[in-house]
C-alpha cells in the first residue's frame, strides 16, 4: 500500500482512480491497480458524486507555537551563546521574545534545522577522556 501522508493522494492520482472506475472497473480492481485501499476508492468515488474530490482536508493537529521569527531568534542565539544548555536557550527565548517554550521544543527546532545537540562536558568529563 502506499503513503499518503497528511494531505492525502494528490488530485491527479485520485481522478485516475475515479476515472477508473468509472470507465469500468470495479472498486477492488482500481484499488489494486494503484496500490490503495478499496475504502480510499469508494471514499473518492462518493467525493465524485458530491463534486468535492478536489477539496483537501485541513491537517488535524496543534499549530506550532514556534514561529520562523522564534527559529531566527533562537539560531542567532546559538551563535551568541554556543555553551547553553538547552533549557538556558529556552530562558532567552522567553526574555527576548516572551514565548515560554521548554527544552524539548528547543531540540526539535535545532533537529529541524540539522543542529544536533550534546550538553556541554564538564571539566572532569573532558579530563576522563586523556
Amino acid at each position: 500500500m502506499n503513503t499518503a501522508g497528511v494531505r492525502g493522494y494528490s488530485l491527479e492520482l485520485r481522478t485516475r482512480i475515479v476515472a477508473l472506475v468509472v470507465g469500468g472497473a470495479s472498486p477492488d480492481e482500481a484499488a489494486r491497480h494503484f496500490s490503495v485501499h478499496v475504502d480510499t476508492v469508494k471514499s473518492y468515488l462518493e467525493r465524485h458524486r458530491q463534486n468535492t474530490l478536489h477539496v483537501v482536508a485541513k491537517p488535524t493537529g496543534r499549530h506550532r507555537t514556534v514561529t520562523a521569527l522564534h527559529e531566527q531568534q533562537l539560531l542567532a542565539q546559538l551563535e551568541t551563546h554556543r555553551d547553553a544548555t538547552l533549557q538556558e536557550h529556552a530562558d532567552l527565548l522567553e526574555a527576548a521574545t516572551g514565548l515560554k517554550i521548554s527544552y524539548k521544543t528547543v531540540d526539535r527546532v535545532f533537529r529541524r534545522h540539522k543542529i544536533t545537540w550534546s550538553e556541554p562536558k564538564t571539566q572532569d568529563q573532558q579530563a576522563s577522556h586523556f
